[in-house]
């Protein structure tokens, strides 16, 4: 096994939404679990918060102004551009390395940043979080019409 990665990934989760996260010029694609502390995350967006370095060359994470609901489990597994939420922060991580075996302290995984996270390595400014457009794929499949949000047909 790599000392470089983590014992075990997350179990795949249901996929709740999809989000944009911009970093200065970067906008990268994420998703948020469907579980009820990504849930309660997604009704708080769109959302601009500062970045701080709770571990660094491993994360960066954000302060929520008041706590999410917490899971009653919690894990120390991650995946490199996982999202996972801190109830005592209460804060939110960024998972942009994966050289740790797990992360610092028991958290709740709520989502992943599909697109790659290198940009965090130097960012260290604001980023907003907001709900994605839907694709016109996902608008088809859905059963709208992309331009009007109208019901197709």
């Amino acid at each position: 096994m790599n000392p470089a990665t983590p014992l075990s990934t997350p179990e795949p989760e249901p996929i709740l939404e999809n989000i944009t996260i911009t970093a200065g010029d970067t906008v990268l694609d994420g998703i948020l679990f469907d579980n009820e502390t990504a849930r309660a995350l997604a009704e708080r967006l769109p959302l601009t918060v500062s970045l701080w370095d709770p571990a660094e060359n491993f994360a960066k994470a954000f302060d929520l102004d008041d706590p999410l609901p917490d899971a009653a489990e919690h894990t120390r597994s991650y995946e490199l551009g996982g999202l996972a939420y801190w109830d005592d922060g209460p804060s939110v991580a960024i998972f942009y390395n994966d050289d740790l075996l797990e992360t610092i302290v028991p958290v709740t995984t709520i989502g992943k940043i599909t697109s790659s996270v290198e940009v965090f390595e130097d960012y260290g400014g604001a980023i907003k979080i907001e709900k994605a457009e839907p694709t016109p794929a996902q608008t088809a499949e859905s059963g709208t019409d992309a331009n009007t949000s109208q019901p197709a047909g």
